[in-house]
C-alpha cells in the first residue's frame, strides 16, 4: 500500500477516534496496513479498492480500541458499565460488503461465453 494512501486512511482514523497524538502514528499505520492486507487478500486484489477503504478504517478502528483497552486476544472487555466485544476474525463484519463488492465484479460479459 502506498504510504500516500496510508496516510490519508490514517488521518481519517485519527479524526475518527478524535486522537491529537503523533506518538501512535506508527502503530495505526500498521494496523492500516495489516487490515488492507486482509481485504486486498479477501478480494484478490493487490491494490486496496476505493469501495473497500471503509473496512480497512473499521478494522483498524476496532483494534485500536482493542489494544488501547489492553484486550488484544480477549473476545469481550468491560470497564465501568462499559463493555466491548471484539470478532475473532476481523472482517467478519464486513462479509456482506466483500461479498457484495466481489458480486459486483463478476458481473458484465468478462469473461462469458455468447452464443446464438
Amino acid at each position: 500500500m502506498e504510504d500516500a494512501k496510508v496516510k490519508e486512511l490514517l488521518t481519517t482514523v485519527k479524526a475518527d477516534k478524535n486522537i491529537q497524538r503523533e506518538d501512535l502514528d506508527t502503530q495505526l499505520s500498521n494496523y492500516i496496513k495489516q487490515a488492507a492486507d486482509m481485504v486486498c487478500l479477501y478480494v484478490g486484489t493487490d491494490e486496496l479498492p476505493k469501495q473497500l477503504e471503509v473496512i480497512v478504517i473499521r478494522v483498524t478502528e476496532a483494534h485500536y480500541v482493542q489494544t488501547m483497552n489492553d484486550a488484544d486476544g480477549a473476545k469481550s472487555y468491560s470497564e465501568e458499565g462499559a463493555s466491548w466485544s471484539f470478532q475473532d476474525n476481523e472482517l467478519n463484519p464486513y462479509l456482506p460488503l466483500l461479498e457484495r463488492y466481489l458480486a459486483n465484479q463478476n458481473k458484465g460479459s468478462k469473461g462469458g461465453v455468447w452464443s446464438w
